[in-house]
Protein backbone atom coordinates (compact mmCIF):
# COMPACT_ATOMS: atom_id res chain seq x y z
CA UNK A 1 0.00 0.00 0.00
CA UNK A 2 2.37 2.44 0.87
CA UNK A 3 4.67 1.63 -2.20
CA UNK A 4 1.48 2.81 -4.33
CA UNK A 5 0.88 5.90 -2.41
CA UNK A 6 4.34 6.67 -3.19
CA UNK A 7 4.03 6.01 -7.20
CA UNK A 8 1.07 7.41 -6.33
CA UNK A 9 2.60 10.95 -5.42
CA UNK A 10 5.17 10.39 -7.51
CA UNK A 11 2.82 10.84 -10.87
CA UNK A 12 1.10 13.72 -9.38
CA UNK A 13 4.64 15.52 -8.94
CA UNK A 14 4.65 14.56 -12.97
CA UNK A 15 1.48 16.66 -13.18
CA UNK A 16 2.03 19.46 -11.25
CA UNK A 17 5.77 19.59 -12.76
CA UNK A 18 4.60 20.22 -16.27
CA UNK A 19 2.04 22.65 -15.25
CA UNK A 20 4.10 24.54 -12.73
CA UNK A 21 5.26 27.99 -13.25
CA UNK A 22 8.99 29.05 -14.06
CA UNK A 23 9.45 29.79 -10.50
CA UNK A 24 8.10 26.54 -9.48
CA UNK A 25 10.70 25.11 -11.85
CA UNK A 26 12.93 26.82 -10.67
CA UNK A 27 15.18 23.80 -8.68
CA UNK A 28 15.06 21.58 -11.13
CA UNK A 29 16.42 23.85 -14.46
CA UNK A 30 19.41 21.88 -15.85
CA UNK A 31 22.44 24.43 -14.68
CA UNK A 32 24.31 26.25 -17.73
CA UNK A 33 27.10 24.17 -18.64
CA UNK A 34 30.94 26.10 -18.22
CA UNK A 35 31.52 25.50 -21.91
CA UNK A 36 29.19 27.71 -23.22
CA UNK A 37 31.13 30.95 -21.38
CA UNK A 38 34.67 32.15 -21.94
CA UNK A 39 37.18 32.29 -24.27
CA UNK A 40 36.67 28.09 -24.89
CA UNK A 41 33.19 28.11 -25.70
CA UNK A 42 31.92 25.55 -28.22
CA UNK A 43 28.56 23.92 -29.07
CA UNK A 44 30.36 21.10 -31.19
CA UNK A 45 30.33 17.66 -29.79
CA UNK A 46 32.80 16.10 -27.07
CA UNK A 47 34.38 13.07 -27.74
CA UNK A 48 34.92 11.40 -24.62
CA UNK A 49 36.03 7.76 -23.28
CA UNK A 50 34.71 6.28 -20.43
CA UNK A 51 35.94 3.47 -18.50
CA UNK A 52 35.50 2.03 -15.08
CA UNK A 53 37.58 0.76 -12.59
CA UNK A 54 38.22 -0.49 -8.92
CA UNK A 55 39.18 2.44 -6.99
CA UNK A 56 41.72 0.90 -4.85
CA UNK A 57 43.25 -1.77 -7.71
CA UNK A 58 42.96 0.46 -10.66
CA UNK A 59 41.81 -3.18 -12.08
CA UNK A 60 39.54 -2.24 -14.91
CA UNK A 61 35.88 -3.46 -14.40
CA UNK A 62 32.89 -4.43 -16.82
CA UNK A 63 29.97 -3.02 -15.91
CA UNK A 64 26.46 -1.54 -16.87
CA UNK A 65 26.10 2.15 -16.13
CA UNK A 66 22.34 3.61 -15.92
CA UNK A 67 22.74 7.05 -18.07
CA UNK A 68 20.33 9.93 -18.12
CA UNK A 69 21.04 12.81 -21.17
CA UNK A 70 22.37 10.62 -24.11
CA UNK A 71 18.69 9.68 -24.95
CA UNK A 72 16.81 12.77 -23.65
CA UNK A 73 13.15 11.21 -23.24
CA UNK A 74 14.90 8.33 -20.96
CA UNK A 75 17.48 6.64 -19.32
CA UNK A 76 19.77 3.97 -21.19
CA UNK A 77 21.74 1.18 -19.49
CA UNK A 78 25.45 1.29 -21.19
CA UNK A 79 27.87 -1.52 -21.17
CA UNK A 80 31.21 -0.25 -20.25
CA UNK A 81 34.33 -2.21 -21.39
CA UNK A 82 37.98 -0.55 -21.20
CA UNK A 83 37.27 1.92 -24.04
CA UNK A 84 34.09 2.95 -24.58
CA UNK A 85 33.60 6.00 -26.81
CA UNK A 86 30.56 8.32 -26.54
CA UNK A 87 29.91 11.45 -28.66
CA UNK A 88 28.37 13.70 -25.72
CA UNK A 89 27.38 17.54 -26.28
CA UNK A 90 29.01 20.05 -24.03
CA UNK A 91 25.69 22.31 -23.38
CA UNK A 92 23.77 18.75 -21.83
CA UNK A 93 23.82 17.46 -18.08
CA UNK A 94 24.47 13.63 -17.92
CA UNK A 95 23.98 11.44 -14.68
CA UNK A 96 25.80 8.69 -14.45
CA UNK A 97 24.81 6.17 -11.86
CA UNK A 98 26.69 2.38 -11.38
CA UNK A 99 24.97 -0.60 -9.02
CA UNK A 100 28.20 -3.97 -8.92
CA UNK A 101 27.87 -5.62 -6.31
CA UNK A 102 30.30 -5.34 -3.85
CA UNK A 103 30.90 -2.01 -4.62
CA UNK A 104 29.84 0.99 -3.24
CA UNK A 105 26.81 2.86 -5.28
CA UNK A 106 28.20 5.66 -7.73
CA UNK A 107 26.45 8.86 -8.82
CA UNK A 108 27.45 12.14 -10.32
CA UNK A 109 26.16 14.62 -12.65
CA UNK A 110 28.46 16.09 -15.46
CA UNK A 111 29.18 17.66 -18.02
CA UNK A 112 31.50 16.57 -21.10
CA UNK A 113 34.65 18.55 -20.44
CA UNK A 114 36.18 19.15 -24.24
CA UNK A 115 39.44 19.16 -22.43
CA UNK A 116 38.47 15.54 -21.11
CA UNK A 117 39.83 12.56 -23.64
CA UNK A 118 39.24 9.93 -21.29
CA UNK A 119 37.26 10.04 -17.95
CA UNK A 120 37.50 6.97 -15.60
CA UNK A 121 34.81 5.69 -12.71
CA UNK A 122 35.89 4.56 -9.72
CA UNK A 123 34.10 2.28 -7.70
CA UNK A 124 34.95 2.05 -4.41
CA UNK A 125 34.85 -1.89 -2.95
CA UNK A 126 32.06 -2.24 0.04
CA UNK A 127 32.93 -1.62 3.82
CA UNK A 128 31.43 0.06 6.53
CA UNK A 129 31.64 3.55 7.11
CA UNK A 130 31.99 4.61 3.50
CA UNK A 131 29.45 7.40 2.45
CA UNK A 132 28.21 8.89 -1.06
CA UNK A 133 25.87 11.59 -1.88
CA UNK A 134 23.02 10.62 -4.06
CA UNK A 135 22.42 14.36 -6.19
CA UNK A 136 19.36 12.44 -8.75
CA UNK A 137 17.40 12.12 -5.82
CA UNK A 138 15.32 15.65 -6.01
CA UNK A 139 12.24 17.22 -3.87
CA UNK A 140 9.60 19.35 -4.71
CA UNK A 141 10.76 22.88 -3.44
CA UNK A 142 10.26 23.42 -0.57
CA UNK A 143 8.79 20.28 0.98
CA UNK A 144 10.02 16.59 1.92
CA UNK A 145 8.16 14.84 -1.09
CA UNK A 146 9.88 13.46 -3.94
CA UNK A 147 10.16 14.81 -7.36
CA UNK A 148 9.60 12.45 -10.26
CA UNK A 149 13.28 12.89 -11.78
CA UNK A 150 14.41 10.45 -8.33
CA UNK A 151 12.70 7.69 -9.40
CA UNK A 152 16.27 6.08 -10.94
CA UNK A 153 17.96 6.92 -8.46
CA UNK A 154 15.69 5.54 -6.10
CA UNK A 155 15.47 2.17 -8.38
CA UNK A 156 19.10 2.34 -8.36
CA UNK A 157 19.57 2.76 -4.48
CA UNK A 158 16.69 -0.34 -4.35
CA UNK A 159 18.66 -2.51 -7.04
CA UNK A 160 22.31 -1.85 -4.79
CA UNK A 161 20.00 -2.57 -1.46
CA UNK A 162 19.11 -6.11 -3.07
CA UNK A 163 22.51 -6.94 -4.88
CA UNK A 164 24.08 -6.93 -1.37
CA UNK A 165 22.35 -8.80 1.08
CA UNK A 166 23.97 -7.85 4.09
CA UNK A 167 24.19 -4.65 3.19
CA UNK A 168 22.48 -1.92 5.84
CA UNK A 169 22.36 1.66 5.67
CA UNK A 170 21.96 4.86 6.79
CA UNK A 171 19.88 7.36 5.13
CA UNK A 172 21.02 11.06 5.55
CA UNK A 173 19.14 14.31 4.78
CA UNK A 174 20.99 17.47 4.48
CA UNK A 175 18.70 20.74 4.12
CA UNK A 176 21.31 23.51 3.97
CA UNK A 177 19.19 26.36 4.65
CA UNK A 178 19.43 29.38 6.58
CA UNK A 179 16.54 28.34 9.06
CA UNK A 180 17.17 27.70 12.41
CA UNK A 181 19.44 24.47 13.58
CA UNK A 182 16.45 23.31 15.23
CA UNK A 183 13.86 23.13 11.82
CA UNK A 184 16.68 22.76 9.29
CA UNK A 185 17.40 19.25 11.07
CA UNK A 186 13.74 18.60 10.94
CA UNK A 187 13.56 19.34 7.57
CA UNK A 188 16.73 17.41 6.63
CA UNK A 189 15.28 14.29 9.01
CA UNK A 190 12.09 14.32 6.88
CA UNK A 191 13.28 13.77 3.42
CA UNK A 192 15.86 11.14 4.22
CA UNK A 193 12.38 9.42 5.97
CA UNK A 194 10.62 10.04 2.52
CA UNK A 195 13.38 7.86 0.75
CA UNK A 196 13.23 5.02 4.02
CA UNK A 197 9.89 4.98 2.94
CA UNK A 198 10.15 4.19 -0.63
CA UNK A 199 12.96 2.08 0.11
CA UNK A 200 10.53 0.06 2.81
CA UNK A 201 7.24 0.25 0.67
CA UNK A 202 9.17 -1.34 -1.95
CA UNK A 203 10.13 -4.28 -0.18
CA UNK A 204 13.65 -3.58 2.15
CA UNK A 205 13.19 -5.07 5.75
CA UNK A 206 13.67 -1.60 7.98
CA UNK A 207 16.24 -2.83 9.87
CA UNK A 208 18.46 -2.73 7.70
CA UNK A 209 18.25 1.10 7.37
CA UNK A 210 18.36 3.88 9.68
CA UNK A 211 17.69 8.03 9.38
CA UNK A 212 19.81 10.99 10.16
CA UNK A 213 20.04 14.43 9.60
CA UNK A 214 23.20 16.23 9.51
CA UNK A 215 23.54 19.84 11.02
CA UNK A 216 24.28 22.87 8.75
CA UNK A 217 28.00 22.82 9.85
CA UNK A 218 28.29 19.88 7.73
CA UNK A 219 27.49 21.90 4.46
CA UNK A 220 29.83 21.31 1.77
CA UNK A 221 29.35 24.88 0.71
CA UNK A 222 28.83 26.95 4.17
CA UNK A 223 28.55 30.28 2.30
CA UNK A 224 26.91 29.18 -1.40
CA UNK A 225 27.70 31.60 -3.52
CA UNK A 226 25.89 29.56 -6.54
CA UNK A 227 22.20 27.63 -7.17
CA UNK A 228 24.29 24.77 -8.23
CA UNK A 229 26.52 24.71 -4.22
CA UNK A 230 22.88 25.61 -3.02
CA UNK A 231 21.78 22.28 -4.41
CA UNK A 232 24.57 20.87 -2.99
CA UNK A 233 24.08 21.63 0.09
CA UNK A 234 20.65 20.28 -0.18
CA UNK A 235 20.80 16.73 -1.02
CA UNK A 236 21.01 13.14 0.29
CA UNK A 237 23.64 10.57 1.11
CA UNK A 238 23.86 7.00 2.60
CA UNK A 239 26.43 5.71 4.35
CA UNK A 240 27.12 1.50 5.06
CA UNK A 241 26.15 0.44 8.38
CA UNK A 242 26.86 -3.10 8.10
CA UNK A 243 28.17 -5.19 5.11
Amino acid sequence: MLRDTNLIRIILFIALGCAATEEFHAQFVVERSPWLDGASITEDPVEQTWTVADHSTNALLRVELTVEGINPRKPIKLQVNKDTLLRLEPYRRYSRICVEPTYMLFADFIFADPTVAHDTVQLQPLEVGLETSLPAIEFMPGTQDLYFTSVPALEALLEFIHVNPTLALAIIGYEGTDQSLKASERFSRDRARAVFEYLVSSGVASRRLTVEARELNALLYPSPKTPEEVDANRRISIRVTNY
